[in-house]
């Protein structure tokens, strides 16, 4: 496959999902607590959360009791 044959952003989301993520840990390490928004709930975030979020191909996600919810549509603030 040459590089005229594959999709332009075949990688795209996964890129964005990891820089979301290292700066999100990158706060959370700094001391900084981070805190994602959505239309109908707010969610804080401190040091200790840090493991409970990871990037994969198909975006962001921070973990949710056993489950991994994706925070692709969330407003990250730094607070």
């Amino acid at each position: 496959m040459t590089n005229n044959q594959m999709k332009s952003g075949r990688f795209l989301r996964w890129h964005e999902a990891r820089r979301k993520i290292e700066w999100i840990v990158a706060m959370l390490e700094a001391g900084t607590m981070v805190q994602l928004t959505t239309y109908g709930h707010a969610m804080r975030y401190t040091r200790k959360h840090t493991e409970m979020f990871k990037a994969t191909r198909s975006g962001a996600y921070v973990q949710s009791g056993y489950q991994w919810v994706c925070i692709d549509g969330c407003q990250i603030n730094g607070v």
